[in-house]
Formats: C-alpha cells, structure tokens, sequence
C-alpha cells in the first residue's frame, strides 16, 4: 500500500490520483469491499486473511438483474475466459502483495476470486464475490482523474507480449494494455540466480527457479489498467496462464511468454 501511494505522490499535480482506494479483504468464502465507489482511476489493495486469492474486478450492464449476476458468478466455473456479459478490467494476480489501478466508469461490476480450490472449483463459486456498484459522474466527479506516468507499456496482444526487452530498475507503474482478442494477463517473475529461461520452462515446478514479484489479473480486450512494481536487477519472466478459448491451453504454452532483463 505505501509503495503505490509513494508512486501517485510522486507523479506531477496534474498527475495525481485522487480517488480513494478500495480496499478488498478476501477470505475462504467471502469477499469483503465497498457497496459503491466514485468512478474513475483507483487504486485497488487486496488483503488475504487466508490461502491464496486471485482477485479480478468484472464489468456488467448497468441494466443487469440479480439474475443475471448469479448466473455469470456460476459459468465463470467453468469458461475458459470471462463469460458473457461481463468484461475483465484486471485485479490483483498475487493478492495482498499487489496493487493495482483500474480505470472503474459508471456501473455495475462484480469483484471475484478465480483461483481453483482442491475441489477444482474457483472460490467465487464458494462464496468469493461481491457486487459493486460505480456511482455516476457528478458535477464534482466529471473531470475523469489522471492515470499516472508508466516506465513501460506493456501490449497483450494473441499470443504475446509486445514492448521493450530491457526495463529500468527501481520503482514504477507499468501500462498493461490489452489488443488482443482475449482476455491475458501479465505474471512477472524473477529468475533465481543461476537460473536460466530454458531450465525454468522445462521445470515441473517453475516456482522453484523464480519468485513471482508482480501481477496483473485478467483484463479484456481493450482494456487498460496499471501496475506498480519494484524491479531490481536480473533477469524475469512475464507470462500468461489465461485458457485459450479454442484449445483451452495456458496462453504461455502458445508462445505468450517475455524475457525482460532489468541491467
């Protein structure tokens, strides 16, 4: 939480974020956050209280019924990518480790956890979600706030990242856009020392070889979000493990896979 806050503040007045943040604590069956909030960019924490969590914000029809809100909480169980009618706009990936800034417009969305349980399940359909209703543009709120500035865009397109090999070390926002035709998301890992790219695709339990120090949940196509990360020096992977709607296949195994070294 104070890195993402020491980022905004270090933005320019005309780049700082107002919004407040929302807040997301999320434990095995349920999902805690605001009823409502004021649209545009925010800053979004996720808190764990147990297990791990996969936390991704899905925008609906202002017009959808109750109904409909069950029904798109059930087949997110079982499709491989977002379900209709509803859009990916991103979330925290690696949970109370991450934060994130979505772009929130007026409307109607529901916060999830996608992750699957031991029983194969994803915890949304235990229980693991919430609606939450985006107020609309006001006098007060009609100039939309500012994104910050990015160190690096990051392009999703199918299958692949697009942008710079090298990045810069330290701390900074990373702009997560996706042009592609699916949902993707961006897993960003550092390799061990002595690790190698070659051993940690081969690996059984890549964990092993890298630590995962950032993330950005799904997010639709179109869509834009942002990401803060801390980089130090080394070499990382970024990597998608969204199903293919063809194949059902992790996008990584079609080839959405980037070695970015930070020198």
């Amino acid at each position: 939480m104070a890195m993402l806050w020491a980022l905004v503040s270090c933005s320019d007045a005309a780049r700082t974020i107002t919004r407040a943040d929302v807040m997301v604590t999320v434990r095995a069956g349920a999902i805690t956050a605001p009823d409502s909030v004021q649209p545009g960019w925010t800053s979004v924490h996720v808190e764990e209280a147990n297990d791990t969590h996969i936390v991704v914000f899905f925008r609906l029809p202002a017009t959808v019924t109750a109904a409909e809100v069950t029904a798109f909480v059930a087949a997110l169980d079982t499709a491989p990518t977002t379900p209709h009618p509803g859009v990916a706009i991103g979330g925290s990936e690696i949970g109370a480790r991450g934060d994130v800034l979505l772009h929130l417009t007026p409307g109607v969305y529901v916060i999830a956890c996608v992750r699957r349980g031991g029983d194969g399940h994803r915890h949304a359909s235990n229980g693991e979600f919430r609606l939450l209703r985006v107020r609309p543009y006001t006098t007060a709120t009609s100039g939309d706030t500012v994104p910050p500035q990015a160190a690096h865009d990051v392009r999703m397109v199918d299958f692949a990242y697009v942008g710079p090999d090298d990045w810069t070390a330290g701390t900074q926002w990373l702009r997560i856009v996706n042009t592609g035709t699916q949902d993707h998301q961006l897993r960003l890992a550092r390799l061990r020392d002595g690790a190698s790219p070659r051993a940690w695709l081969a690996a059984d339990n890549p964990d092993t070889l890298a630590t995962t120090v950032a993330g950005m949940a799904r997010v639709g196509p179109g869509e834009v979000a942002y990401l803060p990360v801390v980089l130090t020096r080394g070499t990382y992977i970024a990597y998608c493990l969204v199903g293919d709607v063809a194949t059902h296949r992790p996008h990584v195994e079609l080839g959405m896979l980037r070695i970015i070294e930070v020198p």
